[in-house]
């Protein structure tokens, strides 16, 4: 049952829909701008549209956009117009403000050369510079340091067909140096190395070695390094990472590497010791036979009818506050405030926060809503979980991806349609039975085509159809001396990168848990099997030895 006043007056707004008061009371948030972006998809007149609109909190082009649809101020509606010009129209718009406004580099990749120089002269740089439209004009890019900043903003902005198109070539000695002291070194290292169609300015890359770049570059600059085999110089940037990077995780896959690289039993040894739960140590645990003992399945719980059990997001924002100030001196007061039987995820998640990276929470409370799930379903729903949310029901992502699932709003209307628990407002999405529900329908689908769990997170987060290109338009987990590891480390999409490695974990614990333990090492090997990994590719192994 959802007891909070907050809920049931998202409950009643089904019918009387989102008002101001619902809104102005709020504190400024992600849960007060998802009330914000409902009430603008209203019929409301643009007097309450601004009176919602300026209390956004980061306002970004989507509520630009749809408070550009509501309000009569002419300066919105202006902005929003000229923002959403087509590429086509960009030679003849009239209003110089409006062509700036209108104007991108990968919208200008569609026009002809003599109109980006006519633009170029009109705009003249008054608005800021638009010298790469001239350099768009150039006949070759990366080929001299002579403008080296315009073809590194094309370089970043154009789009990677125009990347693939017109950079992906050797560099010179000079131009690499001047590259390496761009401030954008890090972007031009990223686009580069996670783009398989990149290859030439991937080999170019692979000479840089030394340097002093933030952590996550000297990780990519040493991904691309082996994959070139300069294995000396993936070193080198592997400590280097290793030295600068915070978070165990991050400090954990650079020892993992330098373990690939070396072999030296020492580096494996020290993985296993990491106090963090992750793919990599859980891998090193398994090929030392050591167990992994720091985590807690199980919590005790009371009666209390006023525990705190994360289901109103308000309510969980505050509360999330203090835990994030609490020490364990302070811990007593706050799980009296979440001790009851419907708070197990809270409880958790402040023992979690409090203790970290000692303890790990892995507790599985909401049985109840996968009675129907077989262990290695529930395993997977609960490692997504835990990735999604910390096992927290009233969570809203900055996309307004709602619940412990974080099901995304057009997801809901669709699965709506044919699921028989119908919500009656996407609030209804943040309690716990109905979040279950709808993403094991959505699982169900995804398990259909991608037969290993760290395929199916990548569909989870990222799509099916994000999915199906990453496995079919390029040769990636494929067998290979540092597959599927390499692959897995340079896929393009940071988020779906690392939730990827994340969910697996989850899955291998969760797994173990429920008295179903599973090798990682053995889904590793999966992964470089197309036939056993996921329908697309086995389906385009048979079509090959049909026509064989």
């Amino acid at each position: 049952m959802i007891r909070s006043s907050l809920l049931a007056l998202f409950l009643t707004s089904s019918v009387w829909g989102i008002t101001l008061t619902d809104i102005n009371d709020k504190p400024p948030s992600r849960q007060k701008n998802f009330l914000i972006w409902q009430f603008l998809h209203q019929d409301i007149n643009a007097s309450a549209a601004s009176e919602a609109f300026y209390q956004v909190e980061n306002v970004n082009e989507r509520f630009l956009f749809d408070y550009a649809a509501k309000t009569d101020e002419p300066e919105i509606k202006y902005t929003a117009m000229c923002m959403r010009e087509q590429a086509c129209n960009l030679p003849v718009i009239e209003q110089d403000d409006c062509l700036m406004l209108a104007l991108t580099p990968a919208k200008a990749t569609a026009l002809k050369p003599e109109e980006r120089e006519a633009i170029a002269a009109r705009l003249n740089n008054r608005f800021g510079n638009t010298e790469w439209l001239r350099a768009m004009n150039q006949e070759s890019f990366y080929t001299s340091t002579d403008n080296l900043a315009n073809e590194t903003t094309l370089f970043r902005l154009a789009g990677s067909g125009y990347r693939r198109e017109n950079f992906n070539h050797m560099l010179s000695y000079d131009v690499l140096e001047a590259l390496v002291q761009s401030p954008y070194f890090a972007q031009i290292v990223f686009l580069s190395v996670t783009d398989p169609s990149m290859d030439q300015l991937q080999q170019s890359l692979s000479a840089v070695s030394g340097g002093h770049f933030d952590p996550q570059t000297h990780f990519f600059l040493a991904m691309n390094a082996i994959k070139y085999g300069k294995f000396d110089t993936a070193l080198e940037h592997l400590k280097e990472a290793k030295s600068r990077f915070y978070s165990p995780i991050d400090r954990d896959k650079s020892v993992f590497w330098i373990y690939q690289i070396t072999k030296d039993q020492t580096y494996l040894e020290e993985l296993s010791r990491s106090l963090d739960i992750n793919m990599y140590v859980l891998y090193a645990r398994e090929l030392l036979g050591l167990p992994t003992e720091n985590y807690f399945t199980t919590l005790p719980t009371t009666n209390n009818p006023s525990s705190i059990n994360g289901v109103d997001p308000f309510q969980w924002r505050s509360f999330a506050e203090e835990i994030k100030a609490s020490t364990p001196d302070t811990l007593a007061g706050l799980i009296e405030r979440c001790d009851g039987n419907d708070s197990i995820g809270v409880q958790g998640y402040v023992l979690e926060r409090t203790y970290e990276p000692y303890i790990h929470n892995f507790t599985m409370p909401y049985d109840q809503y996968m009675a129907n799930l077989s262990n290695d379903q529930k395993a997977l729903v609960y490692a997504l979980m835990r990735q999604e949310t910390r096992l927290i029901p009233g969570l809203i992502s900055r996309s307004f991806a709602l619940g412990l699932m974080q099901i995304m709003p057009f997801n809901v209307d669709t699965i709506s349609k044919v699921h028989p628990l119908k919500p009656t407002t996407y609030f209804d999405m943040l309690q716990p039975e109905i979040s279950i529900a709808y993403s094991v329908s959505h699982m169900q689908h995804l398990i259909k085509n991608l037969y290993n769990p760290v395929l199916v997170a990548y569909g989870y987060n990222g799509g099916l159809g994000s999915t199906k290109r990453l496995l079919t338009e390029a040769p990636r987990f494929l067998p290979g001396e540092y597959e599927p590891f390499l692959s897995m480390e340079l896929i393009g999409n940071d988020e779906n990168r690392e939730y990827g490695k994340k969910v697996l974990a989850n899955y291998v614990m969760y797994k173990k848990i429920l008295g179903e333990e599973v090798s990682i090492k053995a889904i590793f090997d999966n992964l470089t099997q197309p036939s056993q990994s996921d329908y697309f590719r086995a389906e385009a192994l048979k079509k090959q030895l049909v026509r064989n």
